[in-house]
C-alpha cells in the first residue's frame, strides 16, 4: 500500500482529521492559546476545533493527551456556559437601544 493510499484511507476513516493528527501537540497548543481570548475560543470552537482536538488527543503522547483533555474540558465548559447564558430567560443581554428602567 502506498503512502498516498494510506493517507487517503486514514482521512476517510477519521473524517479528514488525519493531517491534524500528524502533530497533536500543535493542535493542543492552538486550543490552549484559544482559551486566552473569548473571540479566539469562539473561532476555534466554530471552526471544528473540538473535533480536531479530540483527534489530536487520540494520537498524542500521554503528557500531551492529558493537557489536551484539560483544554478540551475547559472549552466544553466555556461552550456550555455561553449556550446557557443566551437561552431565553437567562443572562442580561439587552437589545440595541434598550435601557434599564430607573427605579
Amino acid at each position: 500500500m502506498t503512502d498516498d493510499v494510506r493517507t487517503a484511507l486514514r482521512a476517510l476513516a477519521t473524517d479528514g482529521r488525519a493531517a491534524d493528527a500528524a502533530d497533536p501537540a500543535a493542535v493542543v497548543d492552538e486550543a490552549d492559546a484559544a482559551r486566552g481570548d473569548v473571540r479566539d475560543a469562539v473561532a476555534f470552537i466554530t471552526d471544528g476545533g473540538l473535533a480536531r482536538l479530540r483527534a489530536a488527543i487520540d494520537h498524542a503522547d500521554p503528557e500531551t493527551a492529558r493537557r489536551g483533555w484539560r483544554v478540551l474540558d475547559d472549552l466544553r465548559e466555556f461552550r456550555r456556559v455561553v449556550t446557557n447564558h443566551f437561552r431565553p430567560g437567562r443572562g442580561t443581554v439587552l437589545s440595541p437601544g434598550e435601557k434599564h428602567s430607573e427605579r
